[in-house]
């Protein structure tokens, strides 16, 4: 079995999660229950992409 993730996320990609989680957002409690799920999954594996990238990136600001 693989664990290959997938590439370095590249901002083409971010930014169309970022729509779709926006088209769902406005569709609000009519949007569909598989594309809400499909979009869970899309986030995750987005997610786990860039934290393999970039792994000593802060999660949040030490100020």
């Amino acid at each position: 079995m693989s664990t290959d993730i997938g590439g370095q996320p590249g901002t083409t990609e971010i930014a169309g999660l970022l729509a779709w989680a926006r088209a769902l957002s406005d569709a609000r409690s009519s949007a569909d229950p598989a594309e809400r799920a499909a979009y869970q999954a899309a986030k995750s594996t987005l997610l786990a992409r860039l934290t393999r990238h970039y792994p000593d990136t802060p999660g949040e600001d030490p100020t």
